[in-house]
């Protein structure tokens, strides 16, 4: 229990901890059941859906505590109860889809996967099923440029060790992605879209063989882009009507280089078909919605956007994991369903390890363990003081259990994400554990 205090949302500051609303978290658009307000949009978003909330007492300055407050249960204990209400299974993403590949082939599946090895030991192999994608992508791709045949037992060789690591360990990859150069946009995004695709394959509990099928495909998505002109491709303003037309038939070209390869499983067509389409008939080429989108197609949409989204293109900065995330789940049931959004942040994690952050106290440090509960509450390790001075000493804090800054009598927490090289850190350098 803790003690909260019921302030009207006009009363709301930056920094407050909200620990409880005046309705179910379920009702709201909120990813996180528990949270500290980190500006004036989440302020805003508050007084839109609530009249008033409950704000943990020690968030507050000394002199607007009030004695007496409200014993309210910990963030984490009201999150497992609504989960209860709201239970996820394989079953609510097909909830209107009843196809040959719908509910029937995936209601034995759910499968529940422990991490079998640590950061520290994954990494390293990691390092090395990365490398190996990293040649085969390559390879193949420049193939099929000049030849217009593509190599895909090549590629499926090349999936099946970051599956395998994955199912040990899905933090290795995930940080590899978000350390390595990115220089071709075209090869970096087919296997960091192939990582995320896994990820959350393993997340939601798919079968092994689901995996391997969910990961191929996500490699595949732009293979139709070999086809395209690469001033359109590296074009650093908007596209004209004429290029986007081009560009929009790379869905079509994929299919075709795949159909010609010979026998592709439906999924991994599925993927590549409807990758651009979204759940409210936004998208295209077919402006298919909902649920007749298949659900491998559903799963791409959102690893293709999320990566993109975080990744530094022509036209476009990149957004740190948590904003692209927290776009996300504005489009939860707009573009993207929900419950595989929810997922898909279940298993990302809000600060995901491996990334920079900097803390409300100015100091920076590393994500070296989620709270799966509390998601913006992870375990860090600071790296950097205030005057952006590297320390001779790390000090790691589990911020879930910090009530108190190091310095001040303010609570802790995570600031903003910051992407890697800020302040010359290089997170590989670093040991994870």
């Amino acid at each position: 229990m803790q003690l909260t205090q019921m302030l009207s949302v006009e009363e709301l500051e930056i920094g407050m901890y909200v620990a409880q609303l005046d309705r179910p978290w379920l009702d709201t658009p909120f990813m996180f059941q528990g949270f500290y307000i980190r500006d004036d949009d989440e302020i805003d978003e508050l007084k839109a859906h609530c009249e008033h909330v409950y704000v943990s007492q020690e968030s507050l300055p000394l002199d607007r505590q009030v004695p007496g407050g409200r014993a309210t249960e910990p963030a984490s204990a009201a999150n497992g109860k609504e989960r209860g209400k709201k239970r996820f299974s394989l079953r609510s993403l097909f909830k209107f889809r009843k196809t040959q590949d719908s509910v029937e082939d995936f209601s034995q599946s759910n499968i529940f996967y422990r991490n079998t090895t640590s950061l520290k030991e994954e990494t390293r192999t990691a390092s090395g099923a990365h490398k190996q994608a990293v040649v085969a992508v390559q390879k193949v791709m420049e193939e099929l440029k000049y030849s217009g045949s593509l190599d895909l037992g090549c590629l499926e060789t090349a999936v099946t060790p970051m599956v395998d690591s994955v199912l040990r360990n899905p933090a290795a990859l995930a940080c590899l992605m978000r350390m390595q150069a990115k220089d071709n946009y075209l090869y970096h995004h087919s296997i960091a879209s192939s990582v995320w695709a896994t990820i959350l394959g393993r997340q939601i509990g798919l079968r092994r063989e689901d995996l391997d099928v969910m990961a191929l495909g996500a490699m595949l998505l732009d293979v139709g882009k070999t086809q395209l002109p690469a001033e359109i491709l590296i074009k650093p303003g908007d596209l004209d009507d004429k290029e986007k037309e081009l560009m929009r038939r790379h869905v079509q070209f994929g299919l075709d280089i795949l159909q010609k390869s010979g026998e592709v499983d439906s999924r991994v067509l599925d993927m590549v078909a409807y990758h651009h389409e979204r759940y409210n008939g936004t998208g295209y080429p077919g402006g298919v919605k909902g649920n007749d989108i298949p659900v491998f197609g559903r799963v791409a949409g959102i690893v293709d956007a999320y990566d993109a989204m975080i990744t530094t293109r022509p036209y476009a900065k990149p957004l740190s994991s948590y904003d692209a995330l927290r776009k996300l789940r504005v489009l939860a049931d707009v573009e993207f369903q929900a419950e595989i959004v929810e997922q898909f942040t279940r298993a990302i994690g809000v600060f995901p390890t491996g990334t920079l952050v900097e803390l409300n106290t100015g100091q920076i440090a590393i994500v070296t363990k989620q709270n799966r509960i509390r998601r913006l509450r992870p375990e860090v390790m600071i790296v950097m003081d205030a005057d952006m001075q590297l320390l001779d000493q790390f000090q790691v804090i589990d911020l879930n259990e910090e009530k108190v800054a190091l310095q001040g009598n303010h609570s802790l927490w995570i600031e903003q994400g910051l992407p890697p090289g800020s302040h010359g850190i290089d997170p590989a350098e670093f040991y994870l554990n």
